[in-house]
């Protein structure tokens, strides 16, 4: 897989994982089941392949993505568990770690779309 293949598979992981957001006027999830899976494992593959792509050339994105990713999974599951109210605490970290994933993302993106040659592809 290219560099840029895999920067369009991110792209299409991320419309995935915002098709697989979709909730009711309750909060319920309306997202068929399979497609939310579907999203999860394309993102958790993504996140692989990046890193491991991007392991030589940009140490600090390979090492930021899993880890903000890992650290919003963390914070989605505590908001899940505990259902915090509007304005706490949990609330506000959980919406700067969705805003620091989302630009550790792009500058992924940006990265593969940026590097020249393929690295680490197996010949």
């Amino acid at each position: 897989m290219k560099n840029k293949t895999l920067a369009i598979f991110g792209i299409g992981t991320y419309i995935l994982s915002v098709l697989s957001s979709a909730e009711n006027l309750e909060g319920a999830s309306v997202a068929p089941v399979a497609l939310v899976a579907i999203s999860g494992i394309a993102t958790l593959i993504f996140i692989v392949l990046a890193t491991i792509r991007l392991w030589k050339e940009a140490r600090i994105l390979a090492i930021t993505l899993p880890s903000s990713a890992f650290i919003l999974f963390v914070f989605t599951i505590i908001q899940i568990l505990v259902g915090p109210s509007y304005g706490s605490p949990v609330i506000i970290l959980l919406n700067l770690v969705k805003v620091i994933n989302f630009i550790v993302f792009i500058l992924v993106i940006v990265k593969l779309f940026r590097m020249e040659k393929i690295t680490n592809e197996i010949k």
